[in-house]
């Protein structure tokens, strides 16, 4: 088993002992570990079916487990590495539902980068797979509403409305809706970056165009945030974006 996929392995099914002598010779540390085998009876061979009727997840039948995709992974080395590209891949396509539900807290974890993508041998677009994969499942109801999916919706919503986004409304929109309190002007109802509930690392990215002076940046936001930015004549476009996406199936209907 490749180092890095150790995380893959349920510690329940992990024996080793502190110290082990075995005919006179320490074979105490990795030496020494043993992994319980595991019996899986329950393969669902329509779960993968089902992935590649999608347009986005016909390239899952090009895998060929070669692992590029989760070595290249930021969210794998340097977030958790639970997140394994390859390992949803794999049991996606052998149809273990059961052990896909157990790692569904990890899997909407992508962040986009596309190394995993550019760096397979085979083509499989491995970010657009995976989302698949957490449609189906949330299809057959099989999870609840994820975070990414919840974000998509949220960004789906601004750009239909406006035609663009507006970082700062993005950003802090999204922070309250992941149950911040986010504390507003009362004219305008604009967060209040300085005096809301968020993060540290939010605080701190807010206040270093104002450390650095950066004066222009500042001014372009504070517009933008007061004054929504806004396509040219998107009202005309947006009517129409909304029932191509009704009909494809990408938006509710009245959503």
């Amino acid at each position: 088993m490749p180092i890095h996929e150790r995380s893959l392995v349920e510690s329940e099914r992990v024996l080793k002992k502190e110290r082990l002598v075995i005919d006179g010779i320490d074979v105490s540390g990795d030496w020494n570990l043993i992994i319980l085998p595991r019996t899986v009876e329950d393969y669902d061979l329509d779960f993968a079916k089902e992935i590649m009727e999608s347009p986005d997840g016909k390239t899952i039948q090009q895998c060929y487990q070669c692992s590029y995709c989760t070595a290249s992974c930021p969210v794998h080395n340097y977030w958790d590495d639970r997140y394994n590209p390859r390992h949803f891949i794999y049991l996606a396509r052998l149809g273990m539902v059961d052990e896909l539900q157990k790692r569904v807290d990890v899997m909407w974890r992508c962040v986009s980068c596309h190394k995993c993508t550019h760096r397979c041998p085979k083509g499989v677009l491995v970010e657009d797979v995976l989302k698949v994969i957490l449609r189906v499942m949330y299809k057959r109801g099989l999870i609840g509403d994820y975070p990414s999916k919840k974000f998509d919706q949220f960004f789906t919503e601004n750009v239909l409305e406006y035609g663009r986004i507006e970082d700062g409304e993005l950003l802090f929109g999204w922070m309250e809706k992941q149950g911040y309190k986010i504390k507003k002007d009362p004219i305008l109802r604009k967060p209040i970056p300085f005096f809301s509930d968020i993060p540290k690392w939010l605080k701190d990215m807010v206040s270093k165009p104002i450390k650095e002076g950066n004066i222009s940046f500042i001014m372009l936001n504070a517009k933008h945030m007061l004054f929504h930015p806004r396509t040219k004549e998107w009202n005309k476009f947006k009517q129409v974006l909304r029932k191509v996406m009704e009909e494809e199936g990408a938006l509710a209907k009245g959503g």
